[in-house]
C-alpha cells in the first residue's frame, strides 16, 4: 500500500510533463508548418467551399493554385459555374470567365468574399498570429488544430495532417459565426 501512495505523485508527475510536452509539440508542429509553408513557391489545392450568408448558402468545388499573396481559382462545380477562373490575392479579386462576373458579395463586415478564402487562408498560416493550437482527431486523420485572428472579428482555424503537415479542413468564422468551411484534396506545397 505504501508503495502505491509514492507511486500515485510520480504517475502524477509523469502525466503533466506527457500533457507539457503534447502542448509544446502541438506548438513546434505549428511552426514546423508555418516554416514549410513560408518556404514554399506555389501551393496547389481543391477544396470543397461552403459561403454562409445571413439569407443564403453557396457551395463551390475549386482548385488553386498560388502563394499567399496571389494565385489563380478555378471553379469546377456546381457545374451552372463550372470554368469560372479568378485570379485572386488577399487584397480582393473578381471570378470571370468569357466577359461574366460572378459577384456573390462579401462574407463579413471586412468585406471577404468566398473568392479570396483560400488566399487569406495561406496568408494566415504563414504569418498571423497563433491563438491556439492542440492536436485532435478530424475523421480517421490525426490532426493538428491551429487558429489565427485575421482581423478584430474575423478568426480562421485549420486543421493540418499530422504525418504531411498539410491543411485538411479550415473554417473562417465573423463574430463566432461560421462564414466559410473548406475541405481540402489533393494539396501539394512546392
Amino acid at each position: 500500500m505504501k508503495t502505491l501512495a509514492r507511486m500515485i505523485p510520480l504517475m502524477l508527475l509523469f502525466l503533466l510533463s506527457a500533457c507539457s510536452a503534447a502542448k509544446s509539440g502541438g506548438q513546434e508542429l505549428a511552426l514546423d508548418i508555418r516554416a514549410n509553408l513560408l518556404k514554399a513557391t506555389k501551393i496547389d489545392m481543391t477544396a470543397d467551399v461552403t459561403a454562409n450568408y445571413d439569407d443564403r448558402t453557396y457551395q463551390f468545388t475549386l482548385t488553386y493554385s498560388g502563394n499567399a499573396d496571389r494565385g489563380t481559382v478555378v471553379i469546377s462545380a456546381p457545374k451552372e459555374v463550372a470554368g469560372l477562373k479568378a485570379e485572386v490575392s488577399v487584397s480582393g479579386g473578381t471570378i470571370s470567365y468569357d466577359g461574366a462576373n460572378l459577384d456573390t458579395g462579401p462574407l463579413t463586415g471586412d468585406g471577404l468574399s468566398p473568392a479570396e478564402a483560400v488566399p487569406v487562408l495561406i496568408s494566415q498560416w504563414e504569418t498571423g498570429y497563433i491563438s491556439g493550437c492542440n492536436y485532435e482527431k478530424l475523421g480517421d486523420d490525426q490532426a493538428l488544430a491551429v487558429s489565427t485572428d485575421v482581423t478584430e472579428t474575423v478568426s480562421q482555424r485549420t486543421w493540418f495532417d499530422v504525418k504531411t503537415q498539410l491543411p485538411i479542413r479550415a473554417e473562417l468564422s465573423d463574430g463566432g459565426r461560421l462564414v466559410i468551411a473548406c475541405v481540402f484534396k489533393n494539396a501539394a506545397v512546392e
